[in-house]
C-alpha cells in the first residue's frame, strides 16, 4: 500500500493521524461533539486507504462516534421529554380565570409535583448523558493504548 514504511510498519502520518482522531474524539466531551464529528469525517475519509491495522482503528473511532451520538439523541428525547412536561404544566397555569390582569395573579407553584414519568426522564436523560461522557472517555483511551502498542482494534487485531 501507498501508506505502508519499507519495513512493513505502518507510516508514522498515518498513525499520527489515528492518535489526533482519537485526541478528538476524548475533547468532544468538552466541546459539545464537534470534535468527534470532524473525527468521523477523517476516520470516514481514511480507513479505505490505511493499513489494516490502522484501518481498524479508524473503523473502532467511527463505532465510537455512532456510539456516543446514539447516546446523546436519547438523552435529548429524554431532556426534551421533561421540558415538554414541565412547559404543559405551566401552561396549565395560564388558563386560570384572571390571569390577564397580572397585578392580581398569584402564582401557586405548590401544586406542581414531581410525578413518576417526569422523574424518569430526568433520570434517564442523566443516565444516558453519563454514559455518553464515559463511553467518549474510554472508548477513545483504550483505543490509544492499543494504537500505542501497535494492535489493531476488533477481529482485525491480528496483523
Amino acid at each position: 500500500m501507498a501508506n505502508e514504511a519499507v519495513g512493513g510498519r505502518a507510516s508514522d502520518s498515518v498513525r499520527n493521524l489515528a492518535f489526533i482522531n482519537y485526541g478528538l474524539l476524548f475533547a468532544s466531551v468538552f466541546f459539545a461533539g464537534v470534535p468527534a464529528l470532524i473525527a468521523a469525517i477523517i476516520a470516514y475519509s481514511q480507513r479505505d486507504e490505511a493499513p489494516q491495522t490502522i484501518g481498524s482503528h479508524y473503523r473502532f473511532q467511527i463505532r465510537v462516534f455512532w456510539v456516543a451520538f446514539c447516546l446523546a439523541l436519547a438523552a435529548g428525547v429524554s431532556f426534551l421529554g421533561v421540558v415538554i412536561r414541565v412547559t404543559s404544566e405551566l401552561f396549565q397555569f395560564t388558563q386560570v380565570p384572571g390571569w390577564d390582569l397580572h397585578d392580581n395573579v398569584k402564582l401557586d407553584l405548590s401544586n406542581v409535583t414531581l410525578d413518576g414519568p417526569l422523574l424518569a426522564m430526568l433520570v434517564s436523560s442523566a443516565l444516558f448523558s453519563a454514559l455518553g461522557g464515559v463511553w467518549l472517555i474510554l472508548a477513545p483511551a483504550f483505543g490509544v493504548v492499543r494504537l500505542a502498542s501497535e494492535r489493531g482494534m476488533g477481529h482485525s487485531a491480528r496483523p
